[in-house]
């Protein structure tokens, strides 16, 4: 089992974040592979656990038990099963009872801190006892008691029967019976369920559901990865679908009026402010607009300039110049007086939207900007939105500042002319898509028949590139869509047809989810890329307030990114140390959402890698994606995928889309059913990642990473990959030194490859190396090339085999031939008849190595030399670094001996 992370490393404040830092860890470091049978079959107890006080947590808050009361709670639900605990198969309220047993559990489980005293101990023992049906059966039943602890006991019940393997009716009918005398009133659950999910927009849904709910008295108790668990006194008798619809459409609203950036733009025809820019931050605005005015500044080109002079000059007539300039109207002739037109025109655009007629928004402007009502006179010829800006930029003596109070008072125009409107309606469209989306437990229209009809009825040229074929088609260019969305009607490439860009057909909630995601997540500031989507999902039951730590979480690594960009990991602190250390980056990294809300059962976190190739870009985000949703502190199911949009999470762990078939020997089909599948794949992963940064630099060590990953079908190139960067990096590098570092990585990577390697090929090799290793068969120095010497020989000999000359031929000459070769290098030492038959078994091993393997066919052999030889050479430092050992060990015993 691999070490896994943790995501909540500051100290914690409430109990529930005491739960999830400390308290829920060791459950699944003590419990993780303790598995349950019966209705509880396919979970281990550390999940039932789990699940149980996720839930004690969230009804204790609700039914708002004292909160010195709580902690107690929670510590007899994290040891209830105590029959599962007992290795002598002791019943619960044998074991319950005994004092030192039920200590020594509470200890184990991180909860024996909450137990301060032996009333506290009491009060644990008897929830513990009644939990599941057990009766009151000692003297205690005919003494007063606290009444709560009936109402305590239920809810530790009902903890209990949350995880039950029996369908929802039956176990919720269980549940609610507990939670009745929890509560002291009736209860019911009821669950909202998403039939899609795309992302932050299903987000703010379940956010309006949440908030709509809650007014009519019900509590969300659970968070699941498709749904949501409420429980209330009575359900309501109304259809609440177009309240919940209209509170989305607020929410959507908000979204896109905090972003003024996007809602201030610079157009062909001026620089444009929509109204929801204004609703939200006028002051945040102006510096906007000034930001732009800069811009159009920096861009000045005086060429054009003229042709425009020249143009809206022509149109008003020579008259109309000659007077204008006799009143000092003169063009524009800088990139100061430019930027100064572009503002008058800003401020001209703002009035027409707020109603007033060119004369009337000039006016106006005159007044802000101090430009005389003789001049303004003079000006009427003129183009109101583009000859007057240009030659009225001499003449606004107020500058930027009159430019502002226009502005302003253009803003103020438009709210007041807004407010005293009516209420707008929400649209069908939203009603439609909620009742699409959700699905609630009260009445709502069927709607599938529509669907179905739009589907069929559309124009063939008019079906959509993205999302769902509906009755609400928007035309879109590629900069509202997806990178990558393919067109289906290309009416530009027909005789007859347009020159413009073609047009991409979306349904509008689904264009409407892409543009939500493009503005609430922190991407980069740099030209579009095609990002990887991680879909992170809550567990399954998970609490509320698990929720809302992980908002705060993603928050906060948000936020180390000052500028508003992408967060990237320390690449050698989770290379080497397996730890997620995030700092900012501008180019790439984790794209993390803006708001909190767009965080609910589930996140979409775009993930972008720069200028790298696909597969690549796939290793870096699953290993990042893995360490996440691995935590023990959190534990999320994932899938990773291109699309923005994927299936709802079932009952697969983990999801990998796209995996090309080069990686597939590393990361298997990509479909990972438990977290045990998934934590294969990350150990794999880590392995790679301490290779790469142990032969190759902190730069490089991304391509060695991709190198050693496409080598994973044929794990025993890893070793020939290896060498070849050792070499790259070093001219004469200290192999035994490197081995050192790689060892272990390298031989746990093996392992998981080839768990029952048996084969011929890696045996011999082996046997061969230890035997080298004993005899110290190698040249005369402690270079690469001496260290194989005697394996490179064998190979020679392979190649230069003669047809006429049989093998028994070749390897006793081989034999002869590397004997004589040692007792050269050893001149002042006889090598001796023990070395000759060292070397004689050494070639007899590499002899049935080439028979048994190779099938005595040299080009066969050949083919792989170089993986033969590099897989030789670690092999053999394995061999030596053994038989180091062995002889350390043997000293300290004959020293402990003397």
């Amino acid at each position: 089992m691999i070490k896994r992370g943790r995501l909540l490393n500051r100290p914690p404040k409430s109990l529930e974040e005491i739960y999830f830092s400390e308290i829920r860890p060791q459950l699944y470091e003590n419990h993780a592979h303790h598995d349950q049978y019966g209705v509880r079959k396919g979970t281990t107890l550390a999940e039932h656990l789990d699940s149980a006080c996720q839930f004690i947590l969230t009804v204790s808050h609700i039914a708002q038990v004292p909160e010195d009361k709580r902690p107690l709670l929670l510590a007899a639900t994290a040891v209830h099963d105590l029959n599962k605990l007992d290795s002598q198969g002791r019943n619960v309220k044998t074991l319950a009872r005994d004092k030192d047993f039920l200590k020594e559990e509470l200890k184990k489980a991180f909860v024996i801190g909450f137990v301060a005293t032996d009333d506290d101990l009491e009060l644990v023992r008897k929830l513990i006892e009644r939990h599941s049906g057990h009766n009151v059966s000692d003297g205690a039943r005919f003494l007063p008691e606290d009444p709560n602890i009936e109402r305590w006991a239920a809810m530790l019940t009902a903890a209990d029967l949350f995880d039950l393997g029996i369908p929802d009716a039956q176990r919720f009918r269980k549940i609610e019976t507990e939670l009745t005398v929890a509560f002291s009133r009736k209860c019911n659950l009821f669950r909202v369920r998403l039939s899609e999910d795309k992302g932050y927009i299903t987000s703010l849904l379940l956010g309006a559901c949440e908030e709509v709910l809650q007014k009519y008295g019900f509590h969300p108790i659970a968070i699941f990865p498709d749904s949501e668990l409420f429980e209330g006194s009575n359900l309501p008798n109304v259809d609440l679908t177009k309240e919940i619809a209209a509170v989305w459409q607020s929410k959507i609203d908000q979204v896109f009026g905090n972003n003024i950036e996007k809602l201030v733009r610079p157009t062909k025809d001026g620089i444009k402010v929509t109204y929801q820019a204004i609703q939200q931050n006028v002051d945040e605005v102006l510096v906007n607009i000034q930001a732009l005015l800069e811009r159009k500044k920096a861009g000045y080109k005086s060429d054009k300039i003229v042709k425009d002079v020249s143009k809206w000059g022509d149109n008003a007539g020579e008259d109309a110049i000659k007077k204008a300039a006799e009143l000092g109207l003169l063009p524009v002739s800088s990139a100061e007086e430019f930027a100064i037109s572009e503002g008058l025109k800003a401020a001209y655009l703002s009035y027409r939207e707020a109603g007033l007629t060119p004369k009337e928004a000039w006016d106006k402007i005159a007044h802000h900007t101090g430009i005389s009502e003789h001049q303004r006179l003079a000006l009427e010829p003129f183009n109101g939105q583009y000859g007057r800006p240009l030659f009225a930029a001499k003449a606004a003596i107020n500058g930027i500042e009159g430019i502002n109070e226009a502005l302003k008072e253009s803003f103020k125009l438009r709210n007041n002319s807004t407010e005293n409107s009516e209420e707008i309606e929400v649209s069908e469209e939203m009603i439609l898509a909620v009742n699409r989306i959700v699905n609630f437990p009260f009445a709502n229209q069927l709607i599938g028949i529509n669907e179905l009809d739009a589907y069929v009825e559309a124009n063939p040229r008019q079906r959509c590139s993205l999302g769902a074929t509906s009755s609400e088609i928007d035309e879109l260019i590629s900069a509202n869509m997806p990178p990558g969305t393919k067109v289906q009607a290309f009416s530009n490439r027909l005789p007859g047809g347009i020159s413009a860009e073609p047009k991409r057909q979306a349904d509008s909630i689904a264009a409407l989810a892409y543009q939500l995601m493009t503005v609430g997540a922190n991407f980069p500031k740099v030209s579009k890329q095609e990002p990887l989507y991680l879909h992170l999902a809550l567990p399954k039951g998970s609490a509320p307030e698990l929720l809302r730590i992980w908002r705060e979480l993603l928050q906060q690594l948000a936020a180390i990114n000052t500028e508003g960009g992408t967060v990237t990991v320390d690449q050698l602190q989770l290379y080497r140390n397996h730890q997620l250390e995030f700092k900012a980056n501008k180019v790439v990294g984790a794209a993390l959402p803006k708001r909190p809300d767009f965080v609910h059962t589930s996140v979409i976190i775009p993930l972008v890698w720069g200028d790298i190739n696909a597969s690549l870009a796939l290793l870096k985000s699953l290993r990042l994606g893995l360490e996440i949703s691995l935590s023990l502190d959190i534990g999320f199911p994932f899938t990773l995928s291109s699309n923005m949009e994927v299936d709802l999470f079932d009952d697969v762990y983990g999801r990998v889309e796209g995996i090309p078939a080069a990686l597939q020997p590393l990361l298997g089909n990509g479909q990972y059913y438990q977290s045990q599948d998934a934590e294969k794949i990350l150990e794999r992963l880590r392995c790679l990642g301490e290779l790469a940064i142990s032969v190759a630099s902190i730069q490089k060590s991304d391509d060695c990473l991709y190198d050693l990953s496409r080598t994973c079908d044929r794990p025993i190139e890893l070793y020939f990959v290896l060498l070849r960067w050792i070499l790259r990096e070093q001219d004469e590098p200290n192999l035994s030194v490197i081995w050192s570092r790689i060892c272990q990585p390298l031989n746990t990577l093996m392992e998981s490859f080839m768990p029952n390697d048996n084969s011929l090929l890696t045996k011999y090799l082996k046997e061969a190396a230890q035997i080298a290793a004993e005899a110290n068969l190698k040249g005369s120095s402690f270079k690469r090339t001496a260290q194989t010497e005697p394996f490179t020989a064998f190979i020679t000999a392979v190649k230069n085999q003669k047809p006429y000359l049989d093998l028994e031929v070749m390897f006793a000459a081989l034999t002869e031939q590397y004997y004589i070769r040692l007792d050269r290098i050893n001149r002042e030492y006889h090598v001796g008849v023990k070395k000759l038959e060292q070397v004689k078994r050494y070639y007899q091993v590499l002899r049935k190595l080439y028979e048994e393997v190779y099938s005595a066919r040299p080009e066969k052999l050949l083919s792989d030399q170089k993986t033969l030889e590099a897989a030789y050479l670690f092999f053999l430092e394995e061999a030596r670094t053994k038989l180091k050992n062995k002889s350390e060990d043997d000293s300290d015993e004959t020293n402990t001996t003397v």
